[in-house]
């Protein structure tokens, strides 16, 4: 009786971790639905409404943008203890720099790339008068390219000191979240510095996450609701001014009280997302327990730095481009998002098995790994 007592209470202990594993890759797949479909409502509602920025007052564009990225970096940021906690020497956390530093950058030089190439060959825009131009002006186009990747790769840089050479130190932390606020937010600062704090939580509550999410209880549905309501109570007061692309993040050269309550409005609602739609998920998976494996949201999780990619170039390449849309419309963008969400996604499974063009889909160079 005991001996099948333990074969049970091992089978739960199972299906408990590859819940909790499960979670990263639907948070990743839920998330990336919605970054797709963010994009279709910015580039898919026809060229007169991107080119006039139109997207940043539309209520669902502004509901997708108040904690979608938060919840992408939240989740990199709790992958990224499990990587440093693996590399225990030295030459494991330099290896692991090195590997982290390829999969994020690799994509973002090789892109720009090959945008280089495409306005060479389409002369769309005005060759460079000298080597050194065009050496500047691909830097400098690398550096505007694939925010995220940008964000998701300095965020890891700053946790990596911090963790090996500052042994995680609170008063260095809080004296770099306060020079946050006086540094120019040009270049993609302004964004990286508004991802941060979540990557930073996502990264040091690791352990308790991993605990919390593995707790074998009834799923907590009065926290979810909790969370709802109090995200939602907090999204009324949204407008386009707490769109990190409009009012910034630094607080020089403006009114200091307004962009601190913008800053700290922002980043609360950015946590309360991400705890709701977090117990969301997680209340889903219980109940839906051994009847449905959300396999799709977990293949859309594993590819998602490709998908995030190429949904973009899709975009701005084709559908942007198309003559028949003329006006926003929700049905039409989630027509958009419908078809480019598989359509990526196969691009970036096939192209993530072949040697070197699997870095342009954030992939392995030798395994085809998915991006964490």
């Amino acid at each position: 009786m005991q001996f099948t007592d333990n074969i049970a209470a091992k089978a739960e202990l199972c299906q408990k971790t590859r819940q909790r594993k499960k979670m990263p890759d639907v948070l990743k797949g839920f998330a990336v639905i919605l970054v797709v479909l963010g994009h279709c409502i910015q580039e898919g509602s026809g060229e007169a409404f991107s080119a006039r920025s139109l997207y940043f007052y539309d209520k669902l564009y502004q509901f997708i943008y108040s904690f979608h990225m938060p919840l992408f970096i939240a989740v990199s940021g709790y992958l990224c203890r499990e990587s440093m906690e693996r590399a225990e020497s030295r030459s494991e956390q330099i290896t692991l720099l090195k590997k982290r530093a390829v999969r994020l950058l690799a994509p973002i030089f090789l892109w720009t790339g090959a945008d280089t190439i495409r306005s060479l060959v389409t002369a769309s825009e005005p060759l460079p008068s000298h080597p050194g131009e065009f050496l500047l002006t691909f830097f400098h186009n690398s550096i505007l390219n694939l925010w995220f990747l940008w964000a998701v790769f300095w965020c890891f840089l700053i946790v990596y000191v911090m963790h090996y050479f500052f042994k995680d130190s609170i008063l260095l932390y809080s004296a770099g979240f306060i020079a946050m606020l006086f540094l120019p937010d040009g270049l993609g600062l302004g964004a990286y510095k508004y991802m941060l704090p979540f990557f930073v939580a996502a990264f040091y509550s690791h352990d308790w996450l991993d605990k919390y999410l593995s707790v074998p209880a009834e799923p907590r549905l009065w926290q979810m609701l909790s969370a709802g309501a109090f995200f939602g109570a907090l999204f009324v007061f949204f407008d386009e001014n707490s769109m990190i692309y409009l009012s910034g993040y630094k607080i020089t050269g403006k009114n200091i009280l307004l962009q601190l309550q913008i800053d700290c409005y922002r980043t609360l609602i950015g946590f309360a997302g991400i705890a709701f739609f977090t117990l969301l998920w997680q209340y889903l998976l219980k109940k839906a327990q051994g009847k449905m494996e959300f396999r799709l949201l977990t293949k859309l999780g594993q590819n998602s730095m490709g998908i995030y990619i190429l949904s973009g170039y899709v975009l701005l390449l084709f559908v942007r481009r198309l003559p028949f849309i003329r006006e926003p419309s929700y049905l039409l963008n989630i027509a958009e998002t419908i078809v480019i969400l598989p359509f990526t996604l196969l691009i970036t499974r096939v192209v993530g098995k072949i040697p070197f063009f699997c870095l342009f889909v954030g992939k392995s160079f030798k395994k085809g790994a998915p991006f964490q």
